[in-house]
């Protein structure tokens, strides 16, 4: 690279390339989201991200990615994701939802559902809570 040259910042994804890559994961959810780590794992998840990447841009409409950028937006997309239901579990343990926070994320339950292994959900408490007594003198 010459002195002269200037790198140009990447482009921001919009939310239709967020929700074609969305589409796309989806598509291939077994083999990205596989936990397995050895060597082969590895090569198919690089060969199937530079399918994706292939894929994502024959769309119409995108800037072109590289297979790194778009892997490292899905990266980004969930950790937003399972920040934002880790504070609305949070949240309905205290019994106060945010409602702002559940519409924040494009499509939250879509992606939690390609996520489902790595997302545990509280149950949602009992409306009515027992009311504890140790003398019995409720039982009146």
């Amino acid at each position: 690279m010459q002195n002269n040259e200037i790198i140009k910042p990447a482009k921001y994804f919009s939310e239709l390339e967020k929700s074609i890559l969305l589409a796309l994961v989806e598509k291939y959810k077994y083999v990205l989201e596989c936990k397995k780590s050895d060597a082969r794992t590895i090569a198919l998840k690089q060969r199937t991200w530079q399918a994706l990447a292939h894929e994502y841009n024959s769309q119409p409409s995108v800037s072109l990615r590289d297979f790194k950028q778009l892997k490292k937006c899905w990266e980004n997309i969930k950790a937003r994701t399972k920040k934002i239901m880790a504070h609305e579990r949070r949240e309905k343990v205290k019994r106060s939802v945010s409602p702002l926070l559940s519409t924040h994320v494009l499509g939250k339950e879509k992606i939690a559902s390609m996520l489902p292994e790595q997302l545990y959900f509280l149950q949602s408490p009992p409306e009515e809570e027992p009311e504890y007594h140790p003398d019995g003198a409720a039982q009146e």
